[in-house]
């Protein structure tokens, strides 16, 4: 017996009535699967097209918000700032935060911010 024959003699392959209609399930199901992968496909284009800002950006505007504060707001700001990027705080940083009469210059704390921006950029 050849296998064309074999092939002819076997019987229809026969399924519940009830498989091989397209149901309400089907297009349920059908319809979640569609939502996972728009998800999916979502979420990788957020990653993929996300902008990456620099430090050096942040801090810069970070500073210029600042600018209008008062004085001793600022000088608390910039603080935390140089802190949050892992800086070295200038001279009389300390004493100026706890002594509002003690003078520091804004423009020295400034630039120790750009500057531990600039730096933790590089890492």
């Amino acid at each position: 017996m050849t296998p064309e024959e074999l092939t002819a003699r076997l019987a229809d392959i026969r399924i519940p009535e009830s498989f091989a209609r397209f149901g309400l399930h089907d297009a349920l199901a059908a319809a979640a699967l569609g939502l996972i992968a728009g998800l999916l496909i979502a979420g990788l284009a957020r990653v993929a097209t996300i902008r990456k800002t620099h430090s050096a950006e942040t801090a810069r505007d970070a500073i210029a918000e600042l600018s209008d504060a008062e004085p001793q707001a600022r000088l608390a700001g910039l603080a935390t700032l140089l802190r949050d990027l892992g800086g070295t705080p200038p001279d009389g940083l300390r004493e100026a935060l706890y002594n509002p009469r003690h003078p520091i210059d804004p423009a020295a704390l400034e630039s120790a911010v750009m500057a531990a921006a600039r730096q933790s950029a590089n890492r």
